[in-house]
């Protein structure tokens, strides 16, 4: 049974805790003079908090030590749509359409950078800024950040974090959620603020370098120029953003744990090193596939580069474009389709089914093969030190089950109802993996604009799932969750 009045009173402080992050873009408007975008985002900050705060006033004492795990997924998948639903506000007030601001919104906080902007010239930079602090906010988690600063969630914290973070990972830094989420922030700040330095010595514009290092460490892959890293045609800022890709797409966790000295446990994760693997051997296939494309037609330093940046910014999901490789051959595209299938690591702010889960699927593949030949064998699922036991591989086996009948049911309907199946199946990736472009008119170059309203709320839904890894969400919709919850007489 879930205790609404509670989730709705968690949920209130989260959107009020937005409130009070809106007055970062609010000064960023500010500094530009940008009046206008100055009152759109005192307009939102001023609503969340009203809202925030007529929400949280349901439970008066304001303690939710004793919040049950279901009321924790109900809190993360919720909280999410609250604070998506505010963050469309100031696109609602660019004169954009309802379902649009919705889109953009949910494809920032959700970190997926598929985008419905055609124009960006007619966009102020602080509202550039404010994109790129939703992918932020977002990249480590809305709720791992709040976690970390709310007091009111100091013993609830554990059930948000651990709703919302991987389920492949559940690791801790410290015995304190909060302490941990406190380290994880830490060094995210810090990879965020010297990236941005970096860009800014290597000739991008300020704003430009922060909102692109936002993007970059969230996974993200909003970027305030319409050709994405592409347009700024620095071979030195790509390698830059190739350097911090590849650390958004690794385990946060392992990265803080090696800072504090435990520098073996990089090489001793079987996940790291099947990353790393993954993304050698895919770079090289792409490298060897772009010396006969007709657009590159070469093995050069600079074909060499594109494969790296482009595998990183599929297989890590921050869907960056160093090149539009909607014009690739189809062998090329293959090679990113495998990427964005397999996604970043745990623990990362990557999307996808994550390599973790992908090196398990294939040793159960594997086992499943070897038990057809050998009955009554008894053979164990391990990765380096680990040995699975079947309750920690049933949810895994469902949670790619999952995730692929979302992807069935979200391709097909897309398909249909766009007529188009690379639109559709692609789309559904995309927007599901959290990975933003695909390849045509909604490739590195192209928008989302064009989708008829009900794709866009399609992938809205899918986009929302896959950062949510599936299943906190899936389970709300669960009837007999809500009958037990109206019948309740708990408040």
């Amino acid at each position: 049974m879930i205790r609404w009045r509670l989730v709705l009173a968690m949920i209130g402080l989260i959107v009020r805790a937005f409130g009070i992050l809106m007055l970062l873009p609010l000064l960023v408007a500010l500094a530009y003079r940008e009046w206008a975008s100055l009152v759109h985002f005192t307009f939102t900050a001023g609503l969340a908090w009203w809202l925030g705060d007529r929400c949280g006033k349901l439970v008066p004492s304001r303690s939710f030590d004793d919040l049950e795990r279901l009321e924790g997924m109900a809190v993360v998948a919720l909280g999410w749509f609250a604070v998506s639903v505010c963050g469309a506000i100031p696109y609602l007030c660019c004169r954009l359409s309802l379902i649009d601001s919705l889109f953009e919104s949910m494809s920032g906080f959700t970190t997926t950078g598929a985008t419905v902007f055609t124009d960006f010239s007619v966009f102020s930079q602080s509202l550039f800024f404010f994109r790129g602090f939703t992918h932020w906010v977002g990249g480590m988690g809305i709720l791992v950040l709040f976690v970390a600063v709310l007091p009111h969630f100091s013993v609830a914290g554990r059930q948000l974090f651990f709703a919302e973070t991987s389920a492949a990972s559940k690791e801790k830094l410290t015995p304190r959620i909060r302490d941990t989420a406190r380290h994880l922030w830490g060094w995210y700040v810090f990879l965020t603020l010297l990236e941005t330095i970096l860009l800014i010595y290597y000739g991008m514009p300020t704003n430009d370098a922060l909102c692109n290092s936002m993007a970059t460490l969230a996974a993200g892959g909003f970027s305030p120029h319409g050709q994405s890293i592409m347009g700024y045609n620095n071979p030195a800022v790509e390698w830059i953003i190739i350097v911090f890709m590849f650390l958004a797409g690794a385990n946060f966790t392992l990265q803080v744990r090696a800072l504090r000295g435990n520098v073996r446990a990089l090489w001793e994760d079987v996940e790291l090193r099947g990353y790393v693997v993954i993304l050698a051997v895919t770079t090289i296939v792409l490298f060897v596939f772009l010396g006969y494309e007709p657009a590159v037609g070469e093995w050069s330093l600079a074909s060499l580069r594109t494969a790296l940046f482009q595998n990183i910014s599929i297989m890590t999901t921050t869907g960056f474009a160093s090149a539009d490789f909607s014009l690739w051959t189809d062998r090329s595209k293959v090679v990113l389709v495998f990427l964005m299938l397999v996604g970043g690591c745990s623990g990362s702010a990557g999307g996808g089914i994550k390599v973790i889960r992908a090196l398990f699927l294939g040793r159960f593949l594997l086992r499943q093969l070897t038990r057809a030949i050998h009955l009554k064998a008894v053979i164990p699922i391990r990765l380096g030190r680990r040995v699975f036991s079947d309750a920690e591989f049933q949810p895994i086996i469902g949670f790619i089950a999952s995730y692929f009948t979302l992807f069935l049911i979200g391709g097909v309907l897309a398909s249909m109802l766009e007529n188009d199946l690379n639109i559709g199946f692609l789309g559904a990736i995309a927007t599901l993996g959290n990975i933003g472009p695909g390849f045509g008119p909604i490739g590195p170059m192209g928008t989302f604009a064009g989708l008829t309203t009900a794709t866009k709320a399609i992938y809205f839904f899918l986009m929302w799932a896959g950062r949510l890894e599936v299943i906190t969400l899936l389970v709300l919709f669960e009837s007999r969750l809500w009958r037990n919850a109206f019948s309740s007489n708990k408040s």
